[in-house]
């Protein structure tokens, strides 16, 4: 059978095929690739950037912006303070990062900026043209070019239209704050005049941003002569320069909040790992900085809580240099161990120089874990615990919905002594002086880094009766049982400890202090328990109730219990009540010691009160309140010392010396006395201001 085809419909066929080749070609192949390209990008796959930025390149018009859009500014930032996926500060880390696909590879910033330059250029005129360009200045900034970080908005606010007339005021203010940083204050400040005269709009950030960068311009540029620097640079521990790192000089009042735009001094570090803040404010700051997950992996910040205040009263130029050190490698136990034994053995590679090591352990709770310190002061890199020392950790708590209720996490109050937890450990290294030379915990986040996993379970004993009611969240019930099993058992130190602690989270969510009938189990627990974590409650029950020898006789045995290194804390506290019985050299000699372990100098006026009050020496106070100046937390004004001392020295001047100090030495013994009636009297009758303001002030310290 023959087939007969004409010569037109071939040619037809010919030209419908041509067509489809050219379809698959121009169109269909690249729009697979593209989504080809999208996907591996998004999974993280191998080479899947790569795919992504030939995607990019072989694209045109639309296509190209939307790729642009959706893949570099869509999750890129316009402000140093939310650049970085980890901001670590004086001890605290948290964590910034936000993504569509939390799985992409993140770009650089030599990969960004051509792509970022065509959109500012080219793109569309929309919202994301805006943060096109903020990006841009951000990724020049970085590499240290200002000029064309400033240029690069200036063009972008003239290619807006006015129907974006608020964005080019946010541009406009990006460029002033370019401007303020790098000393131009004169071209700064036009701009901001510029925007302040503009008539006919409201929008109150702005206006509130223009106002606190005058403020700042103000306060640099006026106060040059008290105006301070602070400078350095970030390296790794081998050398390296560590380029492009965020970092933030954070005032006292800031440190309670996360980073924002407005804090007045962010940079980077160039390309040499330096950095630098001029025409810094008087104050107390802390120097955070910013990373990228590529940055930290394996590495870490080594700094404890606390212990970086940099301490600012005016024409000084102060260096901190910061160096990261590689987190410590753990050795046992380790991957999901599960210990049944009596004792468990943890072990960790040496670090060169540690005096000492500091084991800390981690509970699970809901949506997190939380962490205490195990054992301090750890002279080898490995140490074999009996299980009765980690049951006795005091490891604080946290709450948790049972129905319509919020009680404190069960499986927290249990704490290791939960055999249906896994747990987790940590070490901190120490150098002889006592800094904190480098930990374990940290980001590891690929094959070489990541190490074994410090995981481990603990099956020695299993759940009682009690456990399972206070598991269940019946914490009342759990109390009798526990009482009724160690009524039955006096070797029973489980129950002992639990009911201790169900004691006192009774009485802290009664807002009241431990009664007399939960102290026979506190000294029980106390006469069996090496930790001593349970003596600071006596010490603080019997202080209560003005039982002053039983005060030094617990207080005794928790020097001992912590061979002679009591925290700061207890050792404030001790010296408080002190000074309540009138001991006063001894309240004092207490706490001068624990000032000099307290960074937070929180307890700075009791010290300089009893140094008024045994030496008469106001200027020895006020260079005491200068020296140690009380921070500000959570927003809050704490008293500034030094000005309530220097009011009682001008006070003190406009009457008879001796007189005055009679008077001031009297409210003194009342403040420690502690007395709130004896106190409100006393403030009713003074006849001096400036003794008033002190006395009030000392009365909260706490």
């Amino acid at each position: 059978m023959k087939l007969k085809i004409k010569v037109k419909h071939l040619f037809s066929l010919v030209i419908a095929l041509c067509a489809l080749f050219i379809c698959l070609q121009l169109i269909v192949l690249p729009r697979l690739e593209v989504a080809m390209a999208k996907k591996h990008f998004e999974q993280g796959a191998a080479g899947g950037k790569n795919e992504l930025l030939h995607a990019i390149d072989t694209s045109s018009g639309d296509d190209k912006w939307a790729l642009i859009r959706q893949y570099m500014i869509e999750n890129g930032s316009e402000s140093i303070s939310t650049r970085f996926n980890v901001i670590v500060g004086d001890g605290t880390t948290y964590t910034s990062e936000v993504t569509s696909s939390p799985d992409a590879p993140s770009w650089t910033g030599e990969e960004k900026v051509k792509y970022l330059e065509a959109y500012a250029a080219s793109g569309p005129i929309d919202g994301y043209l805006v943060r096109a360009a903020k990006q841009l200045a951000l990724e020049y900034q970085i590499l240290s070019r200002p000029e064309d970080a400033a240029r690069a908005l200036e063009q972008t606010e003239h290619r807006l239209t006015s129907n974006y007339n608020s964005q080019k005021r946010e541009l406009m203010l990006a460029r002033a704050k370019i401007y303020a940083d790098a000393g131009q204050f004169e071209t700064a400040e036009r701009l901001l005049t510029e925007l302040s005269e503009e008539p006919n709009w409201q929008n109150t950030y702005l206006k509130d941003s223009i106002a606190k960068l005058k403020t700042r311009i103000m306060e640099q540029r006026d106060n040059s002569a008290a105006a301070s620097s602070v400078s350095g640079t970030i390296k790794r521990s081998d050398g390296q320069p560590m380029a492009g790192i965020g970092v933030f000089l954070r005032s006292s009042k800031d440190t309670y909040h996360s980073l924002v735009d407005s804090e007045p001094y962010q940079t980077l570090t160039d390309s040499a790992g330096s950095f630098s803040f001029k025409g810094v404010a008087p104050g107390s700051y802390v120097i955070y900085i910013g990373l990228t997950f590529g940055q930290i992996d394996g590495w870490t910040r080594p700094v404890k809580y606390n212990e970086e205040w940099i301490d600012l009263r005016g024409g000084e130029n102060l260096t901190r240099n910061i160096t990261l050190q590689r987190l410590i490698q753990l050795r046992s136990p380790v991957d999901q161990q599960v210990i049944t034994g009596k004792t468990v053995h943890f072990e960790w590679e040496p670090v060169e120089g540690a005096a000492y090591y500091a084991l800390n352990g981690t509970f699970p709770i809901e949506n997190g874990t939380i962490g205490f310190q195990i054992k301090d002061h750890i002279e080898s890199n490995a140490i074999e615990l009996p299980l009765d020392t980690l049951y006795s950790v005091e490891s604080g708590y946290s709450y948790k919905k049972f129905g319509d209720k919020d009680i404190p996490d069960p499986s927290n109050l249990l704490g290791f002594a939960d055999p249906s937890s896994r747990f987790s450990w940590s070490v901190e290294a120490y150098d002889a002086d006592g800094r904190l030379l480098t930990r374990s915990n940290g980001y590891r986040l690929n094959e070489q880094t990541m190490g074994r996993l410090p995981f481990f379970y603990l099956k020695e004993r299993t759940l009682t009766e009690a456990d399972q009611l206070l598991l269940a969240g019946r914490m009342d019930e759990a109390l009798l049982e526990y009482q009724a099993d160690y009524e039955r058992d006096e070797q029973d130190s489980h129950s002992l400890r639990m009911i201790v602690k169900l004691l006192e989270v009774k009485a802290a969510d009664d807002k009241r202090p431990l009664d007399a009938a939960s102290v026979p189990y506190l000294e029980k627990l106390a006469s069996i328990d090496e930790t001593g974590n349970t003596l600071f409650s006596l010490v603080n029950y019997y202080g209560s109730i003005g039982n002053w020898p039983e005060v030094d006789r617990y207080y005794g045995m928790l020097k001992e219990a912590r061979q002679g290194r009591v925290e700061s804390y207890s050792q404030a506290q001790y010296g408080i009540l002190l000074l309540k019985q009138g001991r006063v050299q001894e309240g004092e000699a207490e706490l001068r010691q624990a000032q000099e372990n307290d960074p937070s100098n929180r307890f700075i006026g009791s010290y300089i009160a009893s140094v008024i009050y045994s030496a008469g020496n106001l200027d020895r106070a006020e260079e005491l309140a200068r020296q140690y100046p009380e921070r500000s937390y959570y927003g809050e004004d704490n008293p500034d010392w030094s000005e309530l001392v220097h009011g009682l020295i001008e006070e003190s001047q406009g009457s008879s010396e001796d007189s005055y100090f009679t008077k001031l030495r009297e409210a003194l013994r009342v403040c420690f006395g502690g007395d709130q009636k004896r106190l409100e009297d006393w403030t009713a009758d003074s006849e001096y201001p400036a003794m008033k303001a002190f006395i009030k002030a000392l009365s909260k310290v706490d």
